[in-house]
């Protein structure tokens, strides 16, 4: 990979290690993109004879298509979170420290936060149960609230494989990521002709592994030896391509290739990682206002309770305008458009406390100086990976919720660091 060592305007510098401010400034406008337009997606009221009835208003507008190949920043997320992960991991590894030890501090910072989230939805369903709601409105609202889970189970399997693709990309990069872009092609042509979609389930593997590839590209400064015109060019490609696998059959929409992951979120994310390539001389200049580094660093630290907190938090606010006696406008109405500002302000106010209370769990534990075996790391990761996917798979009810709760309560117990003293006495003592 050619690098460069001289001052570019694209920004990024190469085999860097430090954290950049940029990257925690897109993460937070990639949450607070996804939290707006859950917000202006969903509706919901009481229909006369049909009971509750939840609608997806945002996806039924004709402009919606075109808008989500830039608005759809869930690829970007993941390039930034390779981009910082790597950044970590090589500096925890200068330091001695093991794949496992990266694992526990990802792990746990995303298990921490999801035990109070499920413990929360599992006592919710069943006083929904026991007070007498209809079992369809239960499940309607399960469906609603727990669609963002996915990203749990695909962020936390690429973030625990990590250590393992950043030497893969070390060794060969140009070699690892067309392997992950072949293995989402063959995936999706596999889907498509046989009509089976559970093989779509599989490419949460390749696609958001290569997408996560492309921070590590980032961070190596590939992008960076490039000029602006080079990288403005690469983007292009990217979403020409994209326009053909709409033109083959892919969905126009990006929403509706994010779960399962298509080929097409491939396309977007290098297509977008070009944009923030060039965008980042911008971004940067805004992070040196004041202002906007603190906001960024104070919801940057409950970033991922915000994340899993938001649509819960809008199901419980228009649940409880249902109940009063306000005007329910019916979901696409000038009426309903005009009241998005209101819910919006509401759920910013609710998250806040909530993230107060929460966004505790999202601090790094330290260690101590004792590690963790790799047994551990690697059972931890699974029963974290676990619970969203069985959401993906079964939906959320009391049992999945509950049982995911428990799950993740034990990913934690497993990343507890043994003593030195217990370590020492090989895996015999610490087997008793």
């Amino acid at each position: 990979m050619s690098e460069s060592s001289a001052p570019h305007p694209t920004g990024f510098a190469p085999g860097a290690t430090a954290r950049d401010p940029v990257i925690d400034l897109v993460r937070v406008l990639c949450v607070a993109l996804v939290v707006v337009g859950h917000m202006l997606m969903i509706g919901a009221a009481v229909v006369p004879g049909r009971g509750l009835v939840v609608e997806r208003t945002l996806l039924e507008t004709n402009w919606i298509g075109p808008v989500t190949w830039i608005a759809q920043v869930m690829p970007l997320f993941f390039v930034v979170g390779g981009f910082a992960g790597i950044g970590a991991w090589r500096r925890l590894e200068a330091s001695g420290g093991s794949a496992a030890d990266f694992i526990r501090s990802r792990i746990l910072r995303l298990a921490r936060p999801s035990i109070a989230l499920f413990a929360a939805l599992a006592l919710a369903i069943l006083v929904m149960h026991l007070t007498g709601v209809d079992p369809v409105a239960v499940r309607l609202i399960g469906m609603g609230i727990s669609s963002p889970l996915w990203f749990l189970a695909a962020y936390a399997f690429a973030q625990a494989s990590l250590p393992g693709l950043a030497t893969f990309h070390s060794m060969a990069p140009w070699r690892t990521l067309a392997t992950l872009a072949a293995g989402a092609l063959t995936f999706d042509v596999l889907r498509f002709a046989t009509g089976i979609e559970a093989l779509g389930l599989l490419n949460m593997t390749f696609v958001w592994l290569f997408v996560q590839q492309l921070g590590f590209w980032m961070a190596d400064g590939w992008f960076r030896a490039r000029s602006k015109v080079i990288v403005a060019a690469i983007g292009g490609s990217a979403y020409l391509l994209l326009v053909g696998l709409v033109g083959i059959g892919y969905p126009g929409n990006m929403l509706d290739n994010l779960n399962p992951p298509t080929f097409a979120i491939v396309a977007l994310a290098v297509g977008q990682t070009c944009l923030l390539v060039l965008v980042h001389p911008a971004l940067a200049r805004l992070m040196t206002v004041r202002v906007v580094r603190a906001v960024v660093a104070t919801v940057g630290s409950r970033l991922m309770t915000i994340y899993l907190w938001h649509l819960p938090v809008l199901a419980l606010v228009i649940g409880l305008l249902l109940l009063t006696p306000l005007p329910s406008p019916s979901a696409g109405s000038a009426e309903w458009w005009l009241t998005r500002p209101v819910i919006f302000l509401v759920m910013v106010g609710v998250l806040a406390g909530i993230s107060m209370l929460f966004g505790r769990l999202e601090r790094p534990l330290p260690s101590h100086g004792n590690r963790v075996p790799d047994w551990s790391a690697g059972l931890a990761a699974a029963c974290m990976v676990v619970p969203p996917f069985a959401v993906i798979v079964f939906g959320l009810d009391f049992v999945v919720a509950a049982s995911s709760a428990i799950l993740l309560t034990a990913a934690v117990l497993l990343l507890r660091p043994l003593p030195a003293r217990l370590r020492e006495r090989g895996p015999t003592t610490v087997a008793l």
